[in-house]
């Protein structure tokens, strides 16, 4: 029997994916776990792999185009089919696809026009979320996603056009000053337009604060020499995730999801950290970072690191995380308003380290001083308790002894 190759879901919150590179051409022969497809998605570079032995008998859904999970992009034929045996193809968004099996049925009418709604809406989670967090009618949204599906850009669109002064996008708006060169949005780099559209729309505060982190400075020269037999040198950062993972495990609404109209308390701390690579930005993520210690921290951000700028991060590697991190502080940057990283509450930016003269003990000297700056999404997470977590990092940034355990 042919094997449907589908779209899986790598993560909480992936809802589609771009077809980024067929790996195997039609009529080439497959072993189960060869890599067939390239996807990106929610950051997440990966391979789909076949499911069976056979041969890639059709290709539904072309490079470039993005697709939901649960999309069938191909088929595998087994040994004795042919292409006859395989299902009709149906369009989906200029391309073709096949629906992949489903408890409960969905408008499949190729000869519907992606504006055309046929039968019960279909709005995707976040397109209803935003419609929500925007105050747009959710049933007079025209839907151009695939099958009539109402998208994110669709409640975008509907808000605008209901809007008294509407503004228009300046991403539409052309100059008349001679273009150099076009850089097209695309593979990753798209991606993270899209993220970062998502974030710019979730109601957000920023509190910033400073902390002395002289002792945390001179704890982190002492572990030089401790940590040279592992060839690894600390970092400031190091000791920052530590920090962050504690404090989620003391503060659990930190440690949260907002799915819906629901906050998710989480049961596991998985810190994501952010890392700038040639292609754009990448959030590897420290699985269970209160359970490891800090040498164990350490050890592993420098490896996924090294995965990231040679892109080899696994799914796993990438997803689920429940807190990030980013960290301007190599590029003398105190203050700024990081970007959450949806469906987390909260993200903390990590600013400079600077010597800054102070009164200590009733005498003015010279203190190493950390800018930390805490984004939270004020839907789920409000201002005195997002106040108190920033504080706990701060305190456990200005007494390193627990870390000495």
């Amino acid at each position: 029997m042919s094997a449907p190759i589908i779209l899986p879901q790598w993560g909480m919150g992936m809802n589609d994916g771009e077809v980024v590179k067929w790996l195997k051409t039609v009529g080439e022969s497959v072993a189960k776990g060869d890599q067939l497809v390239e996807i990106e998605s929610s950051k997440v570079n990966a391979e789909v792999e076949a499911t069976a032995d056979g041969t890639l008998g059709r290709i539904d859904v072309e490079e470039g185009r993005v697709v939901d999970v649960g999309t069938v992009l191909g088929y595998l034929l087994e040994e004795g089919e042919t292409l006859s045996d395989l299902p009709d193809a149906i369009t989906v968004g200029g391309s073709t696809s096949t629906p992949a099996p489903t408890a409960s049925p969905t408008p499949t009418n190729s000869s519907s026009s992606p504006h055309t709604r046929t039968g019960k809406q279909i709005v995707t989670p976040r397109a209803r979320r935003l419609a929500n967090d925007l105050g747009v009618d959710i049933t007079t949204v025209v839907g151009t996603g695939p099958s009539g599906r109402v998208t994110e850009d669709d409640v975008k669109a509907a808000n605008i056009s209901s809007s008294v002064s509407p503004v228009k996008d300046s991403s539409t708006i052309e100059s008349s000053v001679p273009v150099k060169e076009v850089i097209k949005l695309s593979g990753l780099r798209s991606t993270i337009a899209r993220r970062m559209t998502e974030s710019a729309t979730i109601p957000s505060v920023t509190l910033s604060t400073k902390v002395d982190v002289t002792d945390t400075v001179a704890f982190q020269r002492e572990l030089v020499s401790e940590w040279r037999e592992h060839r690894i040198r600390p970092q400031y950062q190091d000791l920052v995730i530590a920090a962050v993972a504690r404090s989620l495990k003391e503060s659990p609404i930190a440690n949260s999801h907002i799915v819906g109209d629901e906050i998710r308390v989480l049961s596991e701390v998985n810190v994501g950290v952010a890392m700038a690579i040639q292609e754009g930005l990448l959030v590897p993520v420290i699985r269970n970072a209160d359970q490891k210690s800090l040498l164990q921290i350490a050890q592993e951000i420098r490896e996924l690191a090294r995965k990231a700028k040679s892109n080899s991060l696994s799914i796993d590697e990438m997803t689920n995380s429940t807190f990030s991190i980013t960290n301007l502080s190599s590029y003398d940057i105190n203050t700024f308003n990081p970007l959450l990283n949806p469906p987390e509450i909260g993200i903390l930016g990590v600013g400079a380290i600077e010597d800054t003269p102070v009164v200590f003990d009733g005498k003015i000297v010279v203190r190493s001083i950390a800018n930390l700056n805490l984004a939270f999404d004020h839907r789920a997470w409000d201002g005195a308790p997002a106040s108190e977590f920033i504080r706990s990092v701060g305190k456990l940034l200005s007494d390193p002894n627990w870390m000495r355990a």
